[in-house]
């Protein structure tokens, strides 16, 4: 695990200016290689307080900006690799896309009441002032341009979890396919 203050550098846990990724999508292999890249920051306070034992959801943080889609006549691409750090006792759940549940890969069964800690992220896992990149997400069109949250409080009292939103915004150029 990298710490993401380290912004530089060849110990960086970040994706930087000069490498290239490659990703599958529908049985295409694409390659890209990382043009430009932007520090972003962000935090997000739940809309709502969750009660003892009860859970809350589906939020998405609808303040940051979408990602851009690929751009044919520039051959670029917006993707985003994003950690977050959580205040509050609360057990957090990803889907991203929105109708996939995702905790780094997909899980079959989805938190319920009855299943509760399946597939979630706690505060002492990333802190809310150390993001760690055990949530690492990456985001990008189509089908990535949103993160939905939701949320499970199993303490005794009331909460209103925070998170801290660390975001590397890069700009991509397809060099091929597969």
């Amino acid at each position: 695990m990298g710490d993401w203050k380290n912004w530089v550098g060849p110990d960086s846990p970040w994706l930087m200016e000069g490498y290239f990724l490659s990703y599958v999508r529908e049985g295409i292999r694409y390659y890209e290689w990382i043009a430009f890249r932007d520090l972003a920051h962000y935090e997000y306070n739940w809309h709502e307080t969750i009660h003892a034992g009860e859970e809350s959801g589906p939020q998405v943080p609808t303040d940051l900006v979408l990602t851009q889609g690929y751009d044919k006549d520039n051959t670029t691409n917006q993707l985003w690799q994003l950690i977050f750090g959580i205040e509050g006792q609360a057990y957090i759940y990803i889907e991203l896309p929105t109708d996939i549940h995702r905790h780094g890969i997909p899980k079959v069964a989805k938190p319920r009441k009855e299943l509760r800690e399946v597939s979630h992220f706690e505060e002492y896992m990333s802190p809310f002032k150390e993001p760690s990149f055990l949530t690492e997400h990456i985001m990008m069109r189509p089908g990535f341009d949103r993160i939905n949250l939701s949320a499970y409080n199993p303490e005794s009292i009331d909460l209103r979890p925070r998170l801290n939103i660390i975001i590397n915004k890069m700009v991509t150029e397809r060099v091929g396919t597969e």
